[in-house]
């Protein structure tokens, strides 16, 4: 049987960014083994070349004894870089870079920087936790409190990946489609008063959106802020929006600009300035 894909991780498990690198590897269950540069281990998984193996049309599985590695991803710039792409070209296996991985592997999405430090909701970005709502479905790289980096994969376009990834080693604006929530292109804008907080639709606050309770942590307000209105730019409705946050302030009345309308419900025009739907 033709051997699956194996990536061949060869970095130092101290370097910033790695453990984003194998959260996500493995929650994309990608078959990896990872050494150090220095080690001899390295030596021991090129020792066998599988493209030297008889091909056996009878077999169905690779025996555990004999795992070929059919790719080598490297870290820059680190010691022994040259003598592992020569042992890695010398029996056939692809070479590349973790900026040329990472590059393939997001070239196709759309790409959403989560601010630092994080505003968390259930342990995970309040970004995500909106667009979950909104049904985004977006695959999320972040870093916990703790310092552990963790990788839930969906569906949708969308990365959300926390800014201190990779730090250093790239461009952020050169990964993926384009950069969702660069604050050159915003639209959406935002009043902090003294009990709330308004939102527009663009920059000149002449199209209100609606507005939140001060949020309930000062100290997050202004990364919450953001998040909202990166959800506004990305087309995440009003209702879907407050529905993600009823949470949050739990001895606020989320409802106070709902009225209902027959079988339907819509937002009281006075406070958000939309149309109701027809009855």
């Amino acid at each position: 049987m033709w051997p699956r894909r194996k990536i061949q991780l060869a970095a130092s498990s101290a370097v910033p960014g790695i453990s984003g690198v194998r959260a996500v590897l493995e929650e994309m269950q990608l078959d990896y083994s990872m050494v150090e540069p220095t080690q001899e281990d390295l030596s021991r998984e090129f020792r066998e070349n599988w493209l030297d193996k008889p091909f056996d049309g009878n077999a169905v599985q690779v025996p555990e004894t004999f795992s070929p590695v059919t790719e080598l991803v490297f870290w820059p710039n680190l010691q022994e870089e040259d003598s592992l792409r020569e042992k890695a070209f010398a029996k056939g296996i692809k070479v590349q870079s973790v900026e040329s991985f990472i590059h393939n592997l997001l070239e196709d999405n759309l790409i959403i920087w989560i601010s630092e430090p994080a505003v968390l909701i259930d342990d995970r970005p309040l970004l995500l936790h909106i667009l979950n709502q909104a049904g985004f479905e977006p695959t999320t790289l972040w870093a916990t409190p703790d310092g552990k980096w963790q990788c839930e994969r969906k569906e949708g376009v969308h990365w959300l990946i926390s800014e201190s990834w990779l730090e250093g080693l790239m461009e952020k604006k050169s990964l993926g489609r384009r950069i969702s929530n660069d604050r050159g292109n915003a639209q959406a804008a935002w009043e902090i008063r003294e009990n709330q907080i308004d939102f527009y639709r663009s920059q000149d606050r002449k199209k209100f959106v609606g507005h939140l309770p001060r949020w309930p942590k000062l100290s997050e307000e202004e990364a919450a802020v953001q998040n909202i209105a990166i959800c506004i730019d990305l087309g995440v409705s009003w209702l879907d929006i407050r529905l993600a946050l009823s949470s949050i302030w739990k001895n606020e009345r989320m409802s106070d600009n709902l009225r209902w309308k027959i079988n339907d419900f819509g937002w009281n025009v006075g406070a958000c300035r939309e149309e109701l739907s027809a009855p």
